[in-house]
């Protein structure tokens, strides 16, 4: 958008929504200076506001959407499908590791490593990859070896030249050729490297320049605003990330259109390249003086006061601490933190939240019996919480509502995807019955987040999930993931990925609509108040505002 238009005034007139629980609906909106001004009758609106023109009367008239301009104001009408909404507030999201994954070669979508396997041979051979030292692929998934099994030689088939490394979907594994061997001096069965392995490669990998990993970031956060996300928590921050996020944010060409961003510490690699243990206390101070030199640089859309902290690992790497041993192995997982009540208090006592990485039901049983043994030492003011939920006992449920924890989780995983086919060769039949217990938590602050580039970063894929347990689209028989009972209504799901989220990142005004407010707000083409739930996923934003400024706006808009 240029100058001009981000200095107009505003009016939206339709279904506009204003928060989702309660539900709350009005006809008119109206936006000075970034902020809500008023919400109500579309009549009374344009008479305060002295918008009396026979132009305008005119337009009032006309059917289907329409943009008019008077006096230094721009009137929106929406048509009689569209609808107004708070933007999306994504609660656990990586923008840069996706604005890097977007430049690489994606094989996600692919459903097989035969597929995978074809798609990264052309790229190599059409020559995609001839200015890298290395061959990067991002994305596949450890479904497609419930009957294969990886191997070096099937990497090295396809990239015998450069060093090849391969992201596993859910970013915590590495799947390596042998000329990363040679490159590292390190040696990993099957060229697999999980968790903390993979840092004996990753120093190895040829680093991006600053100017291209701001880049890299900048293309994340535009690709979030196009999918209406407005505010959202970086879930693991580490230095360089948090220099980026600096410049970025400083800088005046950006400012306008940027979304409110809360940046998460990530209290596990602190130090990292430290050989001896370091003092927790110097791990505090070190964090308590980021978080001070973001709050001086007196920044609206950028701030800090969170800690993420990862509990365990992940069921695919089969680190997610379970409170069960894993088939046909002689271990339950990893924890991978210890002393964890000592280092939420001293969070708390720094008013600085706890955001814990919790998957296996084992590890999150630690973690609320910690909140639990020093609930009385909490900061009253810092709503802590744990992010994924995937395993969850019913004796941990009952301490999260009583504990007022708050809870994240990526909708987008409720479903039987191709990692998720792996539950039956890893754990008892009884663990998928009841995987991510979002209904049983209702009364805890619940949050949305897409965890992207883990999954897709639309918000509208999460929520039809949440709402059907189904895959995308999904109308014919239940397939079923987890207990159906666990369904959460559109309304919840809709609440949840706004006015909760902006709970979780500590900054509950902009996940509503309010006079005075920040005008952060999305114009989507269907009320997905009124569709099919397998209909959500088509929904297509069209515009993102961002204090009042069009930050996005799609091109099917400019069609209409």
């Amino acid at each position: 958008m240029d100058n001009h238009n981000q200095q107009l005034d505003i009016i939206v007139i339709g279904t506009i929504y204003v928060s989702f629980e309660p539900l709350v609906q009005v006809e008119c909106m109206s936006i000075k200076a970034g902020k809500v001004s008023r919400l109500g009758q579309t009549a009374q609106i344009l008479s305060q506001g002295q918008m009396q023109n026979e132009l305008l009367q005119e337009h009032l008239n006309k059917p289907g959407y329409w943009e008019l301009e008077i006096d230094q104001t721009k009137i929106i009408k929406l048509n009689e499908l569209q609808m107004a909404m708070p933007g999306m507030i994504d609660s656990h999201v990586h923008p840069q590791s996706g604005g890097i994954q977007l430049s690489r070669l994606t094989i996600q979508k692919y459903c097989s490593w035969e597929d995978a396997k074809n798609a990264i041979r052309n790229s190599i051979v059409k020559g995609e990859h001839d200015k890298n030292e290395w061959v990067f692929a991002y994305g596949y998934s450890q479904g497609w070896f419930k009957e294969l099994k990886q191997n070096i030689q099937e990497l090295d088939d396809v990239c015998p030249e450069k060093p090849l490394i391969i992201m596993r979907d859910d970013c915590h594994a590495y799947w390596c050729n042998s000329k990363i061997f040679e490159v590292t001096q390190t040696r990993q069965e099957d060229g697999i490297y999980i968790e903390e392995q993979m840092n004996a490669v990753r120093k190895y990998i040829p680093k991006l320049s600053e100017i291209e990993q701001q880049d890299c970031l900048l293309k994340g956060l535009q690709h979030l605003v196009k999918y209406g996300v407005v505010a959202f928590q970086d879930a693991a921050v580490k230095e360089r990330l948090f220099q980026n996020y600096k410049k970025l944010y400083q800088n005046q060409n950006y400012g306008n259109q940027l979304p409110y961003c809360c940046m998460s510490l990530c209290w596990n690699d602190l130090f990292l390249e430290q050989t001896q243990n370091v003092d927790e206390e110097v791990r505090f101070e070190t964090v308590e003086n980021q978080i001070k030199e973001i709050r001086d640089l007196n920044l609206e859309k950028l701030y800090c006061h969170s800690v993420k902290i990862f509990v365990d690992g992940v069921l695919e790497s089969k680190t997610a601490l379970m409170n069960v041993k894993y088939c046909q192995c002689s271990h339950n997982g990893q924890l991978m933190i210890q002393n964890i009540p000592q280092i939420i208090e001293g969070l708390n006592d720094r008013g600085i939240q706890a955001h814990i990485h919790s998957i296996g039901d084992r590890a999150t049983d630690i973690v609320v019996e910690a909140f639990e043994r020093i609930q009385h030492k909490l900061n009253k003011n810092v709503i802590n919480y744990l992010a994924h939920l995937e395993f969850v006992s019913p004796k941990a449920i009952e301490l999260l509502k009583k504990l007022n924890l708050g809870a994240n989780f990526s909708a987008l995983w409720f479903y039987e995807s191709p990692s998720l086919s792996l539950m039956p060769t890893c754990l008892p039949q009884h663990y998928m019955e009841g995987m991510y217990p979002i209904r049983d938590l209702e009364q805890c602050i619940i949050g949305l987040g897409s965890d992207w580039p883990v999954s897709s970063a639309n918000p509208f894929d999460a929520i039809e999930v949440a709402v059907t347990r189904q895959p995308l689209g999904h109308t014919q028989n239940p397939i079923p993931i987890g207990d159906l009972k666990q369904r959460i209504t559109i309304q919840q799901a809709l609440h949840y990925y706004t006015e909760g989220s902006a709970k979780l990142i500590q900054k509950p005004g902009l996940g509503l609509l309010t006079e005075g407010g920040h005008a952060n707000f999305i114009i989507i083409n269907q009320n997905v108040l009124k569709i099919k739930p397998s209909e959500i996923h088509q929904t297509k934003v069209l515009s993102t505002f961002i204090d009042g400024v069009e930050a996005y706006q799609s091109q099917k808009l400019e069609q209409i």
